[in-house]
């Protein structure tokens, strides 16, 4: 009995090794796309580039962005504090309206999330690399789980 749990709990773990977040994007088929910048230390116009760059890969995936979408696709970008160093904090997130199975209540949920922090030596550059390697694995799973 000992090694069929083992066994069991091995072969799970193995499985969820292979998946890219706990998260799963099927019928994911229109988004309204935002990104929030939550500080004035970094460049109003990086804002329009991540945007522009959220429509085209989505436009690639054949997701529609140009209507409103109770669905949102939203970076949410600022500086946070780690002890006393300050840190640039990015994170992509997927949220919808979404019914409760045993209240059948409308709420709000998160159905992707991806966050990354990290101490910027060149802000600019390395704001939009990580803006856009968070997208990558985005597109990456949304490709994965729509075959």
């Amino acid at each position: 009995m000992k090694t069929f749990k083992l066994f069991l709990f091995l072969s799970v773990f193995t499985s969820l090794m292979y998946a890219q977040t706990p998260f799963v994007l099927t019928g994911v088929k229109s988004y309204y796309p935002v990104v929030e910048i939550n500080s004035d230390k970094i460049d109003s116009k990086y804002k329009q580039i991540i945007l522009d760059m959220m429509i085209k890969k989505s436009t690639d995936l054949k997701i529609e962005t140009k209507n409103f979408s109770s669905r949102s696709l939203a970076y949410i970008i600022g500086f946070v504090s780690i002890g006393d160093m300050i840190a640039l904090k990015i994170e992509l997130m997927l949220g919808e309206n979404a019914i409760r199975a045993d209240t059948k209540e409308e709420i709000f949920v998160i159905s992707y999330m991806s966050s990354r922090t990290f101490v910027p030596e060149e802000l600019g550059s390395e704001l939009l690399d990580s803006a856009e390697e968070m997208l990558d694995a985005f597109v990456l799973q949304y490709k994965e789980d729509n075959l």
